[in-house]
């Protein structure tokens, strides 16, 4: 469900600390531990990089999730006709 407005707070945090997987904290407080491992390990090897490039155009675009097996979720909603 989209929102009416970008969360700015969110944006500022993927831009500059959602490398590092903080972002995770800041939505899901504190269940979100996890998820910011993994983020914080896919950076160490690389995927991290793109992975927080889709958070952030998908902040932008007011469809974030911080699961990201969500965002597959999106998709085969949206080729279901």
């Amino acid at each position: 469900m989209k929102d009416d407005k970008v969360d700015w707070g969110l944006f500022f945090i993927l831009l500059f600390l959602g490398w590092l997987g903080i972002d995770k904290f800041y939505k899901l407080k504190g269940p979100g531990w996890k998820l910011f491992c993994i983020k914080f390990l896919a950076s160490c090897i690389g995927i991290g990089e793109l992975w927080n490039l889709l958070d952030i155009v998908m902040c932008l675009a007011r469809l974030y999730r911080a699961d990201p097996r969500e965002y597959l979720d999106l998709l085969e909603k949206k080729q279901s006709y």
